[in-house]
């Protein structure tokens, strides 16, 4: 009996490792050298294969962004799981007025935010640099279980690095510069993270919108016009912003002109010199971050009619509730902001922690400031 049992094990053994040696062997690495298409080879790839892109400049020609046909994408990734890899030195500039370096997803209808059917499941991307493109370096749509590291977008006129409407899913080690919108910005997405990224000349640096579960920490953002935002805007799929963490962040000397370029955004009204602002968001942590050197203020928290001078009868209608509510700073060492504020900022505001006084249960403690508006701020 203990010889069958034996031999019986071995058997089974065998067989789970024929079988986890043929489940390794249908993936497979599909390298893509210079004058190869990186498109070409991503429509080879299959869920779970990696896509290597060697040292060189790539161009590819335009094609429609399968989430949005009225754009244009360099590469478009429509499958699970495929992990597109550049190796050191590997660039991906746009041809022409492309809209997008890199798409993944196939829709970005609101449904897929509850319908998980609807997003694609497992991305990664990682090694490449993305420069020049008319709207955003790399965007993901609605997108499951993702991952963009050590990835550099670079002078794309509007985003860096976008996740929207996506779940469950990370941005680290990454570099961007020289967005007219926002370097690292998540969307109407939830349970994320942003972390371990530089993010230098842009308009603002990180931005988390209507989006809930995100946390954005040991980051550096220097010499954008601002440095972290956290925003509910309005006429969007998600109404709120709620439950995210700004944290272990270096946030300085973020006084760049603001170059944004869609006068109706809201980002084109944040002041330069702008360091952390909270604009209607909710149950916010904004903790153990270090603000210096911001010439409006450093750590601000606001109602969005208030901020942008909305009618009351408009701020009635909004679909969103404009007022910032149970948001704590805690732990912040905030200092020399608001020394040279930008003119369309109240002065009461050019200070190192600022409340409008709108809002429920928001909070300050332990924090090393040298000017507050009010002050006292209330005591968490």
């Amino acid at each position: 009996m203990i010889r069958r049992i034996a031999l019986f094990g071995s058997v089974g053994l065998a067989a789970l490792a024929t079988l986890a040696f043929a489940a390794a062997a249908v993936a497979k690495t599909i390298h893509v050298r210079p004058g190869d298409s990186i498109q070409s080879a991503v429509k080879r790839a299959d869920s779970g294969d990696k896509v290597l892109v060697h040292r060189g400049k790539y161009k590819e020609r335009s094609r429609t962004c399968a989430f949005e046909p009225d754009r244009t994408c360099a590469v478009s990734v429509t499958e699970d799981d495929i992990r597109l890899v550049g190796k050191k030195g590997a660039v991906l500039k746009a041809k022409g007025e492309q809209d997008d370096g890199i798409g993944v997803g196939t829709t970005l209808e609101a449904a897929c935010l509850t319908d998980r059917s609807k997003r694609l499941q497992g991305s990664l991307i990682k090694g490449l640099k993305v420069r020049g493109f008319a709207e955003d370096g790399v965007f993901l749509a609605c997108v499951e279980d993702w991952r963009i590291t050590k990835t550099e977008a670079v002078d794309n006129a509007e985003y860096g690095l976008f996740p929207s409407h996506s779940v469950d899913g990370r941005i680290d080690h990454s570099f961007t510069s020289g967005a007219n919108d926002t370097g690292f910005y998540i969307g109407q997405s939830r349970d994320a993270r942003m972390d371990h990224n530089e993010a230098t000349d842009n308009v603002s640096g990180y931005e988390i919108e209507n989006s809930t579960d995100v946390r954005a920490d040991h980051n550096l953002s220097e010499g954008n016009t601002a440095g972290i935002l956290s925003f509910a805007l309005p006429n969007l799929d998600i109404k709120v912003n709620d439950a995210n963490r700004v944290d272990h962040n270096e946030v300085r000397q973020n006084n760049r002109p603001n170059t944004c370029l869609d006068p109706e955004e809201t980002v084109c009204s944040v002041p330069p010199g702008t360091g952390i602002l909270l604009l209607a968001a909710d149950n916010n942590r904004v903790d153990s971050n270090e603000v210096t050197g911001n010439n409006s203020f450093g750590i601000a928290v606001a109602d969005y009619c208030v901020a942008l001078g909305v009618p009351a009868a408009e701020c009635a209608a909004l679909d969103i509730n404009p007022a910032p509510d149970g948001n704590q700073v805690l732990s912040n060492r905030v200092t020399g902001n608001g020394t040279s504020p930008d003119p369309s900022l109240p002065s009461v505001f050019a200070v190192d922690l600022a409340w409008d006084l709108s809002g429920s249960g928001n909070c300050w403690s332990q924090n090393q400031a040298g000017t507050t508006f009010p002050s006292p701020l209330p005591a968490c």
